[in-house]
């Protein structure tokens, strides 16, 4: 910064001072808010959500068409049912992980208890760390744990504990109405009463500030260089002013946002509870079904994704059903239940002309979410970054959508050629991968539309890695993690 531009910054800041303890704001807060008045930085505030879908999906119906070897080059509309299909007109967004691995654990499902951690023990008496706590810790930001029916009623089991703080479970909540009045506790509805009077000292105190920086462009017009810092103090002075100043989180919104869904669960009263269904021999207790579970779903989406807009909630962990769900998929116009009906099918007899009705039914429920994800968060976020100027909340944002297993069927937790022993011929096959998306850029960090393939399994920390750097979370190891994805980072 020049000697000018550098005199004028400490003018700011000392005028800065001086007007929030005559606005009334206490020294510290005066002399805090000074310095963040004139900091050179236009850094987008960056997003995650993780997405959980139990199950897995059925490769045949899901794996991306690579066109030749160019990785850059690939269809995801193409591949029979096409599970990623609803991603295809925003591809450019996508990166599809192959050739990764989980742990191996001590039975079918039990990995939904460590896949995301930095522990390999399927038992949930060990403490772990998954990775959304891993980086919110980092950058000093509490996830929020979202679940629809995210367990039984009654019992939480080792097919429903995803999220784990080092300490010990995070259970997800429920219910989206209790969620929302604590994200958007801090903000008010369009036409409640006025702010606090710090707030609108805080407020006042900004417009002071942005007008004076205007005011030293215009003077500063002949010089390009000081011109572009002035600008970045200038943008650091509005995403303040965007920030109510009633929460921990640096707030884009101004008022409460809009979610119809989860007001219609507060006028119908309606809890997320969903009975325990019979028992069963293997299982022990599992969840039957929830006929209120699509009003619930779009709820908790419309949630994650205003909650993401607003930058109300950084870090988001989203979980739909478990992996052992029970539930009715009569939401995809599949009317049966969710785990040993339609996910425990196949394999196809023949996988270059797949027929199977029951393999068919388990791609086009898994579909059913690919849709709702592109419907409820991916078009949402494809407006302008009221924190970030210039740029989509989408290009800040990094959905991370995955399951605990790669195939509802044959419960792999790593690449593998199938049919194998579930089909005597070598031949035709199929690669069966983890199934691994992320969607978004991360505020630059990332390259996406790409396929991602490697021929050896790395371990799924490598990822979790590679999102905790992509986030700016200075995370250097995670569980049996071996370094980044490079090739994805900026």
């Amino acid at each position: 910064m020049s000697g000018q531009v550098l005199r004028a910054s400490r003018g700011i800041q000392r005028r800065v001072f001086l007007r929030a303890a005559a606005l009334g704001l206490a020294a510290p807060a005066a002399l805090n808010l000074s310095r963040l008045a004139v900091a050179a930085t236009t850094a987008a505030p960056k997003r995650l959500l993780i997405f959980h879908m139990p199950h897995g999906v059925p490769h045949v119906h899901y794996n991306p068409q690579v066109m030749a070897s160019d990785l850059t080059q690939f269809s995801l509309d193409k591949s029979n049912i096409s599970i990623l299909g609803p991603l295809e007109p925003y591809k450019q967004y996508v990166n599809v992980y192959q050739g990764f691995k989980y742990p191996e654990g001590g039975g079918p499902h039990y990995d939904a208890v460590h896949f995301l951690t930095d522990h390999s023990d399927v038992s949930d008496v060990s403490p772990r760390l998954s990775i959304d706590h891993a980086i919110g810790q980092k950058l000093k930001v509490k996830p929020l744990v979202l679940g629809a029916s995210s367990r039984p009623l009654g019992s939480v089991n080792l097919y429903s504990k995803v999220s784990w703080d080092g300490t010990g479970f995070v259970e997800a909540e429920k219910n989206p109405v209790k969620a929302a009045d604590k994200v958007f506790a801090g903000l008010k509805a369009s036409g409640d009463a006025a702010p606090s009077p710090d707030v609108a000292a805080r407020k006042a105190l900004l417009d002071l500030t942005a007008s004076e920086i205007e005011g030293l462009q215009k003077e500063l017009s002949s010089l390009t260089s000081e011109q572009t810092k002035l600008k970045a103090h200038l943008d650091a002075i509005r995403a303040l002013q965007a920030d109510d100043g009633t929460s921990g989180a640096k707030v884009s919104c101004t008022t409460a946002p809009s979610l119809p869904n989860v007001e219609k669960i507060r006028a119908l009263n309606m809890p997320d509870e969903t009975p325990s269904g019979t028992p069963n021999w293997f299982l022990g207790d599992y969840q039957g079904d929830n006929a209120n579970f699509p009003l619930i779903f779009a709820a908790h989406m419309e949630l994650a994704a205003q909650a993401l807009i607003c930058n109300a909630a950084p870090i988001i962990t989203l979980q739909s059903s478990f992996s052992t769900s029970q539930l009715s998929c009569a939401f995809a116009n599949i009317p049966k239940a969710y785990h040993l009906a339609v996910s425990h099918v196949g394999p196809e007899s023949n996988i270059t002309t797949p027929a199977s009705k029951d393999v068919q039914d388990f791609a086009t429920t898994q579909r059913w979410f690919a849709q709702q994800i592109v419907d409820s968060l991916v078009k949402p976020l494809l407006v302008d970054d009221p924190a970030a100027p210039g740029t989509k909340i989408i290009d800040n944002t990094i959905i991370y959508w995955c399951s605990e297993i790669g195939d509802g069927q044959y419960h792999n937790l790593s690449s593998a050629d199938y049919p194998s022993s579930y089909h005597p011929d070598p031949m035709p096959w199929i690669r069966q991968y983890l199934p691994l998306v992320t969607i978004g850029g991360g505020g630059g960090s990332l390259k996406t539309g790409r396929v991602v393939r490697n021929e050896v399994d790395r371990p799924a920390t490598d990822l979790y890695l590679t999102l905790a750097q992509a986030m700016g979370a200075p995370l250097t190891s995670f569980g049996d993690s071996t370094g980044v994805v490079q090739e994805v980072l900026t």
